[in-house]
């Protein structure tokens, strides 16, 4: 076979391939428009179908074989495919790289039927291969080295790209406009908000199986350090482990709200409207200090819930990224309280991956927005953005305290208020503004998201009045996630001082979210009244306001926030009355991260081990 004729055929089998698994599950999308569908997936698929091809290409290098290396290489990807499907379907989480290192574990649990047909299709693919392989003859050199050129071409590009993170760098400082105008399109499985499986449903299983491997190969080199046991068992061995003094039926329920883009609006200028969050306003304490700016809402909650730190580990999307087996969190620790610990979010159960993020946080369960009303009834909740209503989230939380006598943790995020603004998702011109620079497309932005804050005050304020009739002690923890992304807004206002500023974004003011605390009985408010309370280090001022007595891990957290007021992008704040060694201190903080994001997760082993 010539090199054209083989080039032709792998191409067209990675083309069926990608148009079989990506363009399928999304038939129905494309009937209905696919002009649309096409002009922002066209490129991703183009990548996909490039992807496939090249791995095609370097399967031949093992066999230098034509329609075996076709045979092996499409028998592995829909071996890879299946494995998937049955993973998602069980766990509810997407094949990974590091899966294969409990394959042990799973051919144990798998049903024997499901074993017998794996095993029974494996072994007529391998009796095929070996009859085509004695068949077929070995094929000249050239096709050998013309494969070799295409695959380290190819995949050699998209390695590149996945270690320097699709290039950003580059394009941010360069204009190279066939690269940078499609990084977007890039497999990045690393920084994806929309979680794996949503991911897969648009660039295809493969893509997302190479991308997320070479994740893991950058890890392995690059990023991980084994931090040794002892080392970690040192963090805690001062602490001791406190029986809680408070009878169970005195446990109070701990209700956070992260609500989405909420911000004081009232920054921008003396034209924004005073009194749009009254119940909000009355009960701020401070703010909080958040990692994010403009998006990436799951690094907070990452923060506030396991108290680990986003900047110490190059802001990556760790629900995407990491957070792939059991972590110590706060819903771990109200466990063993013996509370009963849910997470809610009125979107769909796969973005960031939460559906099996909570699972690994310790979470009792998630309540998505498929658990909150049926297929049928959801267009009724959903506004002209595409975003629910929050109406939904706060009728769960009002659902999950009457199911249960024990006491509650429950984590809520809500949704409505989400970017884009440009629509009138809440009606028209609530808010006046006098602001002579202002576009009408800046005044249709302002008025969508200052209406957003108020119905937000709004939801409060109705769930504090039923809280009021709570017998059960009760506390309410409410904060918004980041600052919103109002892109023009910002500088029809002026709030950056300069482009320079705007690009490095080095003020907390960037940063900072209300923070407010409500409770039916007398707590320490004290506790949340620093200027900026960094979202890592929120935690353990939730738990000793609830007078609940800390474990060690968060006895460590306690201690490094007593030296260090933030570590943060914006800058690590010192304490000047801390009284540790505190490069010691922080660094012990930054083996902790390593531990549970990157090492043997230590940790998790350690505290659970006290725990029980």
């Amino acid at each position: 076979m010539n090199i054209w004729k083989q080039q032709t055929l792998f191409l067209l089998i990675a083309l069926v391939s990608v148009a079989f698994f990506c363009l399928y599950p999304a038939l129905p999308k494309i009937l209905q428009n696919p002009e649309i569908y096409f002009q922002y997936n066209g490129a991703r698929l183009f990548i996909s179908v490039l992807i496939n091809y090249a791995l095609i290409s370097f399967v031949y290098l093992l066999f230098r074989k034509t329609f075996i290396t076709v045979l092996f290489s499409q028998f592995i990807f829909l071996l890879l495919i299946f494995i998937n499907n049955q993973k998602e379907q069980y766990l509810s989480a997407s094949l990974v790289p590091t899966d294969f290192l409990l394959i042990q574990e799973t051919f144990t649990v798998a049903p024997w039927l499901l074993k017998f047909s794996v095993l029974t299709a494996v072994a007529v693919c391998v009796a095929l291969m070996v009859f085509l392989f004695r068949k077929e003859q070995f094929e000249r050199k050239r096709l050998f080295f013309s494969n070799l050129l295409i695959s380290l071409l190819v995949l050699g590009f998209f390695v590149t790209a996945n270690f320097s993170n699709n290039f950003s760098n580059f394009c941010s400082q360069n204009n190279l406009n066939w690269v940078c105008k499609y990084q977007q399109d890039f497999p990045n499985t690393k920084g994806d908000w929309i979680g794996d499986h949503l991911t897969i449903q648009k660039i295809g299983f493969i893509p997302f199986f190479f991308s997320k491997s070479m994740d893991s190969l950058n890890t392995r080199l690059f990023n991980t350090e084994n931090i040794p046991e002892p080392t970690i068992k040192a963090l805690y061995t001062p602490f001791s482990t406190t029986p809680p003094v408070l009878k169970p039926e005195q446990q109070p329920n701990i209700i956070m709200i992260m609500s989405e883009a909420h911000w004081d609006a009232r920054q921008l200028g003396k034209s924004i409207p005073q009194n749009i969050t009254p119940t909000l306003d009355r009960y701020q304490t401070s703010s909080l200090l958040s990692p994010s700016f403009g998006g990436g809402t799951a690094n907070v909650e990452f923060e506030v819930l396991t108290s680990l730190n986003i900047y110490l580990n190059h802001n990556e999307l760790m629900y995407v990224s990491k957070l792939k087996r059991p972590t110590y969190s706060l819903a771990t620790y109200l466990n063993s309280l013996g509370y009963d610990t849910t997470a809610m979010h009125n979107s769909g159960k796969f973005f960031y991956n939460r559906n099996s993020v909570y699972q690994n946080l310790g979470f009792n369960r998630f309540t998505s927005l498929e658990n909150m009303t049926s297929a049928q009834d959801r267009a009724k909740y959903i506004n002209q953005a595409g975003w629910a209503n929050d109406d939904l989230l706060y009728q769960s939380i009002r659902n999950q305290l009457k199911h249960t006598e024990q006491p509650q943790f429950i984590y809520a995020i809500t949704v409505e208020n989400h970017f884009n603004y440009n629509d009138d998702r809440y009606g028209k011109d609530h808010f006046k503004i006098d602001q002579p620079e202002l576009s009408d497309s800046s005044k249709r932005q302002l008025n969508t998201y200052l209406t957003g804050l108020q119905r937000a005050d709004q939801h409060v304020e109705k769930l504090l009045q039923d809280l009021k009739q709570q017998e059960r002690p009760t506390i309410v923890i409410f904060f918004g996630d980041h600052l919103p992304n109002l892109g023009q807004v910002y500088d029809d206002f002026h709030f950056f001082a300069s482009a320079q500023e705007k690009a490095e974004k080095k003020d907390v003011k960037f940063f900072s979210t209300p923070l407010a605390v409500w409770s039916n009985y007398p707590i320490d408010r004290k506790l949340f009244t620093q200027s900026n309370i960094p979202a890592h280090f929120l935690a353990p001022k939730v738990l000793t306001a609830a007078q609940l007595p800390l474990p060690p891990y968060y006895q460590f957290i306690q201690e490094v926030n007593a030296c260090y007021s933030a570590i943060h992008q914006t800058g690590v704040e010192l304490n000047p009355k801390c009284k540790h060694p505190h490069p010691q201190l922080l660094n012990q903080y930054k083996d902790l991260n390593m531990d549970v994001l990157n090492g043997k997760n230590y940790s998790y082993q350690l505290l659970t081990q006290k725990a029980s």
